[in-house]
């Protein structure tokens, strides 16, 4: 185990400290998959009754389930000030997918990946290095069933 740690690009650990951009929750559509504990944990965050979001909220895509978004691309739990600052309205709560941003085994492959993410997020490669051992207990984080 310790050979395949000392083998990956990023074996020095990465720098990452979130700028409150909001681009990792805006942008091209996508998904922001979340499960159902995920959904009932969101639910109960927002005082919402039952264990589940109304559509405005959530969407089924095939047999799973995804945050939605605006017209803009923006989450629906995005909010920005007039400051041009973001941040998550469900931030205490938000799914796994989001905890792990941008440690994600795509973002991962490689430095290339790495850096392709960097421009369109401005938190990678500024602030404190995580290590190794911190990168992968975020990358392979599990989402609560």
């Amino acid at each position: 185990m310790a050979k395949e740690h000392n083998s990956k690009w990023y074996a020095a650990g990465l720098a990452f400290q979130c700028q409150q951009s909001g681009n990792c929750c805006s942008g091209e559509p996508g998904h922001v998959w979340v499960t159902k504990k995920e959904i009932a944990n969101i639910a109960e965050y927002l005082g919402i009754e039952g264990e589940w979001l109304p559509k405005k909220y959530l969407r089924r895509v095939g047999f799973r389930y995804s945050l939605t978004e605006h017209a803009d691309g923006d989450c629906v739990f995005l909010e920005r000030s007039k400051d041009g600052c973001a941040s998550c309205r469900i931030h205490k709560v938000k799914p796994t997918q989001c905890r792990t941003w941008p440690f994600w085994s795509s973002n991962l492959k490689s430095p290339e990946h790495w850096n392709e993410a960097a421009q369109g997020c401005p938190g990678i490669n500024r602030g404190p290095t995580h290590t190794l051992v911190q990168i992968d207990e975020i990358r392979l984080m599990k989402a609560p069933s």
